[in-house]
């Protein structure tokens, strides 16, 4: 059915949406088919999945429960007739096809049922179910037998709303579904909820005046159970994120672990919701400096990652194990990650996602000194540029990719024209962390063509800004010629270098990480794997990637339980891992499974 030109959004009135325009959501035209619900009752503080507004559930379930007393009602007396014998003998019982179709209807979920099972996918960042159910929902109120009270199409107008916001990449999208959420705040609605979900859309189509005049809800305490994912999962996550670019990252690795300890708490570890503050997570502690258990970290969330339909998550995730692999010095394993990741870009149709792999790879390539392998993937990355020129995203990935590229070439000015352009953008935009690690490539590349002024005023800059918010591991991962110039700084007399006194111990502690880093780099994974899995540690690995236990795996080979836990511990050594977990997804990763 097609959408009317000026949709009415009067609670009575009925509002049609096509399949299609609830798949898409592209224009502002399908935003005028929304109506909001959510209000200062809507998600309460304390409140679960029940307290959604409950003056509209309250209809929602009062409706789903009279049509199935109706039906249970009419299905009785058409088989057992006015005097208990049956169809037959009632002279007005109904026809076969009719008690079909009854039947039918008994065996679907009502449209009310399914609005909630959304909404709880949806606070779970379960988004491939969500838009499954919705799509049934809407395949549900279309029927003629339907009976849809008024709020729960309202309901159902704000589960699509927020689903975009958080799901979209794209900036139309994300407004068409905000000016929903916007009408609804301006008329009056006022929950943790509305104020999670608004900021979450005002920070990706990069509006911070908005952002920030959301006014700060209070919402329930973690440790209820009926706390709401959207107010305290959700929304601290994503203000994690917004904390770490504007160079925050004690507040925000706060906000992320706090988030990611809820998650656990009330959906357990191995939901999207919890995947997603556990790759923020991640990456805030790798950026601070902190390694140990991050793998472990992120390949625990990675199952829920490819089948969320997450696709900032999953971006994360393999990002942040693409960057640890490269830091021990396994760039094996870090392109088996961003392998893996391109496929599942290509599966799910993520050209964002694409783009940025290909890029990480491109930046592999390159410090393996692979020019030609590394040109080879920019050339993707502009093919994907030419499909999808609006992406903004996908375009810094390109614009960056070639200035690298550039540099190793040895046409280092060109290159740092690029990344000075993608520098200014990043600060325009108001993502201070990512404009600050352009800086430092910016730098890196001026004093590799000569500009030594320019460079070291850039890098000193630079390290000004890093210091106070706890910037690192930028620093450590830098290229060669900025850290040939830290180490000038650090042996340089105070005199002569000009450097503030108080970043010394800061450069002190980037130099010493850098070369312990060099200096413990583990051997790659071709020579680790040559030393291949006995025959007998193969069948161990394979059995706990079933899930059984020591003393299951002992009697399926028929084996002394002591005897297979040597055999782990010969795993968990050569795969370079020290959990069970981890062993199987680095082995699944290699292709040992």
């Amino acid at each position: 059915m097609n959408v009317p030109a000026e949709p009415s959004l009067h609670p009575s009135r009925e509002l049609a949406v096509s399949r299609r325009d609830l798949l898409s959501f592209q224009t502002n035209h399908a935003a005028k088919c929304f109506s909001c619900l959510l209000d200062e009752r809507s998600i309460s503080s304390g409140g679960s999945i029940q307290a959604v507004r409950p003056s509209s559930l309250a209809v929602v379930r009062q409706h789903d429960s009279a049509a199935r007393n109706r039906d249970s009602r009419l299905w009785n007396t058409a088989l057992q007739g006015p005097h208990g014998r049956g169809p037959a003998g009632n002279p007005n019982s109904r026809t076969r096809s009719e008690l079909r179709a009854l039947a039918s209807r008994g065996a679907r979920l009502s449209p009310n049922t399914l609005l909630v099972r959304a909404w709880r996918s949806l606070i779970e960042l379960r988004i491939d179910e969500t838009l499954a159910t919705v799509a049934q929902f809407e395949d549900e109120i279309a029927r003629a037998d339907a009976i849809v009270a008024p709020r729960s199409r309202e309901f159902a107008e704000v589960v699509r709303a927020v689903l975009f916001v958080l799901k979209s990449q794209d900036g139309a999208t994300v407004h068409a579904a905000l000016a929903v959420l916007e009408s609804r705040h301006r008329s009056g609605g006022k929950s943790p909820a509305l104020a999670a979900a608004l900021r979450v859309g005002y920070w990706k189509v990069r509006d911070f005046d908005r952002y920030y005049a959301v006014p700060r809800l209070k919402h329930a305490v973690s440790s209820h159970r009926g706390t709401h994912g959207l107010a305290t999962i959700i929304g601290p996550t994503f203000e994690a994120v917004v904390e770490a670019e504007q160079l925050r990252l004690a507040v925000a690795t706060r906000l992320a672990r706090s988030a990611h300890e809820r998650a656990v708490s009330r959906f357990g570890k191995r939901s999207p919701v919890t995947a997603r503050a556990a790759v923020v997570l991640a990456e805030l502690l790798y950026e601070e400096g902190h390694h140990t258990g991050l793998d472990a970290l992120v390949m625990e969330s990675l199952t829920a990652v490819r089948t969320s339909g997450d696709e900032e998550t999953a971006l994360r995730g393999f990002r942040v194990l693409a960057h640890l692999a490269a830091r021990r010095g396994d760039t094996e394993f870090a392109f088996l990650v961003l392998k893996e990741a391109e496929a599942l870009a290509a599966a799910r149709g993520w050209p964002g996602m694409m783009a940025e792999s290909l890029m990480l790879r491109t930046q592999l390539l390159l410090k393996e000194g692979r020019t030609h392998d590394a040109a080879i993937c920019t050339e993707r990355i502009e093919t994907l540029a030419r499909d999808f020129a609006s992406d903004d995203t996908l375009q810094a990935s390109l614009a960056l990719a070639r200035a690298q590229v550039l540099i190793a070439t040895g046409d280092a000015c060109r290159g740092a024209t690029i990344l000075r352009e993608l520098q200014a953008a990043s600060s325009c935009k108001r993502n201070n962390y990512w404009a600050l690690r352009l800086s430092v490539q910016l730098a890196d590349a001026l004093l590799g063509c000569g500009d030594q002024a320019e460079g070291r005023a850039i890098l000193i800059q630079a390290l000004q800004v890093g210091a106070r918010a706890g910037v690192y591991q930028t620093f450590v991962d830098a290229g060669a010629h900025v850290a040939e110039f830290l180490l000038s700084l650090h042996h340089a007399t105070p005199q002569d270098s000009r450097l503030p006194p108080e970043l010394r111990p800061y450069i002190g502690s980037i130099l010493a990480d850098r070369a312990q880093q060099r200096a413990h780099t583990l051997p790659t994974r071709a020579s680790r794997v040559t030393e291949s899995l006995s025959p007998r540690e193969h069948s161990v690995l394979r059995s706990m990637s079933c899930g059984l236990s020591n003393k299951r795996i002992a009697q399926e080979l028929q084996i002394a339980p002591e005897t297979v836990k040597s055999h782990v511990k010969g795993i968990f050594i050569k795969l370079a891992v020290q959990t069970r977990a981890h062993a199987v997804s680095t082995a699944g990763a290699l292709g040992l499974l």
